[in-house]
């Protein structure tokens, strides 16, 4: 990750004081926007070579007692009709120790991508795919899991709202949405290709992608779009008007489209890109990002925040503080945008030297004002030394 910076202008400064003052200012924002005493700390590692761990996928927390880590290993070579396999494994927390568990029975052991996806009425909802179209659920109460049936034609998972147990949303990234009621799954068409999904009750959802065009390079069978957000009222899939996105100077084949939507209590948001392709060699226009709001009556444009915090995924709220951006950058509560320093492995990994270190989700514990990342660390070097890890946010 590139470090935080400041970008500056210049200003004609015609009395001393007046120059001595700003770069007392300057000295001050370039602390506030890169120094931080962040750093995150190694709680556990697995030895990938002694239990054949690979990768811990996604994490989750319903309480300081119950942490959920997902995970897959490669199976020894050599076991008969199984070389090629992902064996997936739990990893849970309950307040004492990390212990390994088994998949729920019903996905079986060879499965990749799990994720976890909070159930806003409690629990957590586990999703593994077993091949490229093929879907496993299952929710857990804090007592056991309950597999949920396989989705009509087995879609992938582009993206998940759980609401209740009995109150399921599942995009397959295309035009076709999935309902779970308790008792069956309904797929619902969509009026628009959309990805990304979320909301705050059973009759307020988003989702967003992107639909066809106006201009000269957009339309039906064309690779130019606009950004697209349709809206669940409890009753059906209508699509919303949005502000459309176009360069300055015609670029050819741009495509304008939303790739995340965050919804809040009488708040939402919307996320994505405007790009094009290039033509005879001719340079692309540089990206520009997407920033919609929702204020209740109609999608409106919001400027996109500057400098390294610009980039958005899925942030981890800090409570009140702020938010975890990603392994290396924190955005305070008042905007300020913070660097988290690299560890550096403990001497027992034996990694020396020059280190990767990758975090592949962070997760809020509730009721502490803990935050956990899972990942790996690994040598960059020609040394193999790699660690599976969790690790916590040290302040």
């Amino acid at each position: 990750m590139g470090d935080a910076y400041v970008n500056t202008r210049a200003v004609k400064i015609n009395v001393a004081i007046a120059v001595a003052l700003l770069l007392v200012v300057a000295v001050v924002v370039l602390r506030a926007a890169g120094d931080s005493d962040m750093t995150w700390n190694y709680d556990k590692a697995f030895d990938q070579r002694a239990n054949g761990t690979t990768a811990l996928s996604d994490v989750m927390a319903t309480a300081a007692d119950d942490i959920w880590a997902a995970g897959q290993s490669t199976p020894t070579i050599g076991r008969p009709g199984d070389e090629s396999a992902d064996d997936g494994f739990l990893l849970h927390y309950d307040g004492t120790d990390w212990q390994r568990r088994p998949m729920p029975a019903s996905f079986g052991t060879s499965v990749y991508d799990a994720r976890f996806d909070a159930v806003d009425s409690g629990g957590l909802l586990l999703t593994a795919s077993l091949d490229l179209n093929s879907l496993r659920m299952a929710h857990w109460d804090g007592t056991r899991w309950t597999a949920l049936p396989k989705l009509p034609g087995d879609p992938r998972a582009a993206d998940i709202k759980a609401l209740a147990p009995d109150d399921i949303w599942v995009l397959d990234g295309g035009t076709v949405a999935y309902h779970w009621d308790g008792t069956r799954w309904t797929a619902m068409d969509l009026p628009t290709t959309v990805a990304a999904l979320d909301g705050v009750a059973s009759d307020d959802l988003w989702a967003v992608g992107s639909r066809s065009g106006t201009g000269p390079d957009e339309g039906p069978g064309l690779p130019g779009g606009q950004p697209a957000a349709v809206h669940w009222d409890g009753r059906a899939w209508k699509l919303v008007p949005t502000p459309e996105y176009h360069y300055k100077v015609p670029a050819y084949e741009q495509t304008a489209l939303l790739t995340e939507v965050v919804a809040l209590d009488g708040d939402v948001h919307a996320y994505g890109e405007l790009t094009s392709v290039s033509e005879d060699d001719e340079p692309d226009p540089p990206a520009e990002n997407i920033h919609l709001r929702w204020n209740g009556t109609r999608w409106t444009k919001l400027p996109n925040a500057e400098g390294a915090c610009a980039d958005r995924a899925h942030a981890v709220r800090d409570g009140e503080r702020g938010e975890v951006l990603n392994a290396r950058k924190y955005r305070t509560a008042d905007g300020s945008c913070e660097r988290i320093a690299k560890p550096k492995p403990p001497s027992s990994y034996g990694i020396k030297g020059r280190a990767w270190f990758r975090l592949n989700a962070i997760t809020a514990v509730p009721g502490t004002d803990k935050i956990l990342g899972v990942g790996y660390v690994a040598s960059a070097g020609s040394d193999p030394a790699y660690k599976v890890i969790i690790v916590s946010l040290k302040r």
